[in-house]
C-alpha cells in the first residue's frame, strides 16, 4: 500500500478559533495529513494564502461564531479564501459550530454588520458546500474529523504526496491503472463509463439557466449578490469555444465564464441595485459549470484530450464545434466579442 500524505489548507476567522485549529491540525497530522493555513492575515498575506491553496489537496473551513478580520474590500479573509478555493475547484469540507449563539460572548463579532456577514456566510456554506458537519465540543470536532476526512479521500481522490523511496511503487501503480483503464475503455467505451454522458443532446437554441455570485459596487460600497443568467447553448459555445481551439486546461471553463460574467453582469446587478456602476469577482455556480461542461461534451463540441505535465486535464474544441463557430449558425445568438484577460 502506498504511503501517501495529503496537504490540507485550514481557513478560520482568526485567533478566536485557536483551540479548534490546534485540535484540527493535531488530528490531521495523526491521520497522515499536512496542515497549512494562516492565522494572522494582512493584504500582503493574501497572495501567500492563495499559493498554499493552489498546492493543497483539500480545503477545510473551520467556522465558529465570528466572520473574522476583513480585507480592504470589506470581505473577510476566510470568505476570500473560500471563494478562491471554489474557483480552483478544490474539494472543500466545512466544520461549523452547531450553535454559534451558545459560545462565549467574547468569541462573537462586536459590530452588528459583522454579525450579519457571519450569518450570511454561514448560510452560504450550508447551501453551496456538500460536505458540512457540525460540532459542539473539541471532542465532537475531533470525532467529526476522524470520521469524515477518510470519506473525503474516497469521494474526492487526489494524487497526494508519496515518499521518495516509494516512487517506483507509485509508477507501478500508475502503469497498472493505465492498463486497467485501457481495458475498460476497450470493452465498454469511454462514454459508457461516464453517467453524465447519458444526457440527451441539447439543441442550439435551447435555454440554460444558471446562478452566479458577484460583487456589485454602488455609491462607494459593494454588496455580494446572487444573480441568474439564461443563455442558449449557441451563446455558451460562442463564449467558451474560442478558448479551446487548442488543448487548454480544464480550469479555463470557469475562468472564461467568470470573465464573461464580469463584463456583462452589470445589468443583472442593477435589478437589485439600480445605481450599480460596476461588478467584479463574478463566480459561476460550480454545479452549473459542470453541467455546461458535460453537455458540451455530450454534444460533441468540446472534449477532453489528454493531460499536461502538471497532470491537468486538457480540453479541446472538436471539428464539429469548430465548424459551428466558423458557420453563420451562431450569428443570431453569438455573444459580443470581448478580450480575454487570461
Amino acid at each position: 500500500m502506498l504511503d501517501k500524505r495529503y496537504q490540507v489548507f485550514i481557513s478560520t476567522s482568526g485567533s478566536d478559533m485557536q483551540p479548534e485549529r490546534m485540535m484540527l491540525a493535531q488530528t490531521l497530522v495523526g491521520m497522515g495529513f499536512f496542515s497549512w493555513g494562516l492565522e494572522q492575515r494582512t493584504p500582503l498575506s493574501t497572495a501567500f494564502a492563495r499559493r498554499q491553496i493552489d498546492d493543497c489537496d483539500y480545503v477545510v473551513i473551520l467556522l465558529g461564531s465570528q466572520y473574522g478580520e476583513q480585507s480592504v474590500s470589506g470581505v473577510g479573509y476566510m470568505h476570500l479564501e473560500y471563494i478562491y478555493a471554489v474557483t480552483k475547484q478544490k474539494p472543500i469540507i466545512v466544520f461549523m459550530h452547531e450553535d454559534p449563539d451558545s459560545r462565549d460572548p467574547a468569541l462573537h463579532d462586536e459590530k452588528p454588520e459583522l454579525q450579519a456577514k457571519f450569518k450570511e456566510f454561514r448560510k452560504l456554506l450550508q447551501q453551496e458546500v456538500d460536505q458540512v458537519f457540525t460540532y459542539r465540543t473539541l471532542r465532537d470536532l475531533e470525532l467529526a474529523v476522524r470520521y469524515n476526512m477518510p470519506q473525503m479521500l474516497e469521494r474526492y481522490p487526489v494524487v497526494g504526496w508519496v515518499r521518495p523511496q516509494n516512487i517506483q511503487v507509485l509508477q507501478d501503480e500508475i502503469d497498472r491503472l493505465k492498463e486497467q483503464l485501457q481495458h475498460l475503455e476497450t470493452e465498454m467505451g469511454a462514454r459508457d463509463a461516464d453517467p453524465f454522458l447519458n444526457l440527451p443532446k441539447a439543441s442550439m437554441h435551447e435555454m440554460f439557466a444558471f446562478e452566479y455570485r458577484m460583487h456589485a459596487y454602488q455609491d462607494g460600497n459593494f454588496s455580494e449578490l446572487k444573480a441568474q443568467r439564461k443563455l442558449t447553448w449557441a451563446q455558451l459555445l460562442s463564449v467558451l469555444g474560442p478558448t479551446f481551439k487548442q488543448p487548454t486546461p480544464e480550469e479555463y471553463f470557469s475562468k472564461r465564464m467568470n470573465e464573461y460574467l464580469n463584463q456583462t453582469g452589470i445589468d443583472d446587478a442593477r435589478l437589485e441595485m439600480p445605481r450599480a456602476h460596476a461588478v467584479a469577482r463574478c463566480q459561476i455556480n460550480i454545479r452549473a459549470l459542470h453541467n455546461i461542461k458535460m453537455q458540451m461534451r455530450q454534444n460533441d463540441w468540446i472534449v477532453p484530450t489528454a493531460r499536461d505535465d502538471r497532470q491537468r486535464m486538457l480540453w479541446q474544441l472538436t471539428a464539429k464545434g469548430q465548424k459551428l463557430l466558423d458557420s453563420n449558425l451562431l450569428d443570431n445568438d453569438r455573444i459580443f466579442q470581448f478580450r480575454s484577460t487570461y
